[in-house]
């Protein structure tokens, strides 16, 4: 986003370009991040019943700090509350599918925006929605240890309500939205130990497929028009650790750190109508969409039965 009118408009008359495209998380960090995952989670091989991966049903809530960056133009940052739920089936379907996965999120919180070119604006209401499909086959890797490779397809919409907020340099706000579809290809485990207590996780890697931004202009000016930029290149990475632990014989309360991450190129040229006081009528103008990350790590509590 450029507020110039805040992070959010004249940011589209530039492209800046850095090596770390996207700024957030370098790659050598999230590999590092996503080798330490898999090594942890592989390192189990103990003898018990395969229990967590079976539950059906899962509710639960998350928190997790979230930063959105465009690099050399604007950050927004904060934390962010959410609630989660999802609904799994482990049998055996057709062929070598014995797995489907439906999971949805609702995230919401407030994000501060900061930019030396168009000041900073605080407190910014900021929701995210998710939902996701996957199928998959479950592999006994050993006794007690299951490996499921799965994919599946994933649309994420968020939304910036920035729209009538002034920043510190007086320039002008608006609301965004921003949606992506992807697929998942990744890899859960699930080891059951002793005594009802459980570990595992998942490592992932996201397919961009197509993303969509559109920036609200008509709400700094109303003979503005809307922006809108279609992204197509990008990729995802995500990865959780879980320990959960049975109780009341069919209820399993897990605690799953977690990192979300989004590497997104500039975006393909989008045109709108600004109106232009000067010359007393509307202009046509070029924007794009520069190249971004978002990044989330947080921590999500769920019951499973």
């Amino acid at each position: 986003m450029s507020v110039g009118y805040t992070r959010y408009i004249f940011r589209y008359t530039w492209i800046h370009h850095t090596d770390n495209k996207g700024g957030g998380m370098p790659e050598r960090s999230w590999k590092k991040i996503v080798l330490l995952c898999s090594l942890f989670l592989l390192s189990f091989d103990l003898a018990a019943e395969p229990r967590s991966h079976l539950k059906h049903w899962e509710i639960g809530a998350e928190i997790y700090h979230a930063t959105y960056e465009e690099p050399g133009i604007m950050k927004e940052e904060g934390v962010m509350h959410g609630v989660k739920g999802a609904v799994s089936f482990h049998e055996k379907i057709v062929g070598p599918l014995d797995m489907i996965r439906v999971e949805a999120a609702y995230a919401w919180g407030s994000q501060d925006y900061t930019s030396l070119w168009t000041g900073n604006i605080n407190d910014i209401d900021v929701s995210v929605f998710e939902i996701r499909g996957m199928a998959g086959h479950d592999i006994e890797a050993a006794s007690g240890t299951v490996l499921t490779p799965y994919t599946g397809f994933g649309y994420r919409r968020k939304k910036d309500n920035a729209g009538g907020l002034v920043s510190g340099t007086g320039a002008l706000g608006y609301d965004r939205v921003s949606q992506y579809s992807y697929s998942p290809l990744g890899i859960a485990v699930a080891v059951d130990l002793e005594k009802g207590w459980s570990v595992g996780g998942f490592i992932e890697y996201d397919f961009f497929w197509d993303g969509t931004q559109k920036s609200y202009f008509s709400d700094v000016h109303p003979l503005h028009s809307d922006l809108v930029n279609d992204q197509d290149k990008g990729y995802g990475i995500r990865a959780s650790l879980k320990l959960s632990k049975q109780v009341h014989g069919k209820f399993l309360v897990t605690i799953e750190p977690f990192l979300h991450y989004w590497d997104i190129e500039q975006s393909k040229p989008g045109y709108y109508e600004e109106y232009n006081a000067f010359l007393g009528r509307v202009v046509q103008k070029t924007g794009y969409e520069p190249e971004n990350s978002s990044t989330g790590y947080g921590i999500a509590v769920s019951l499973l039965f």
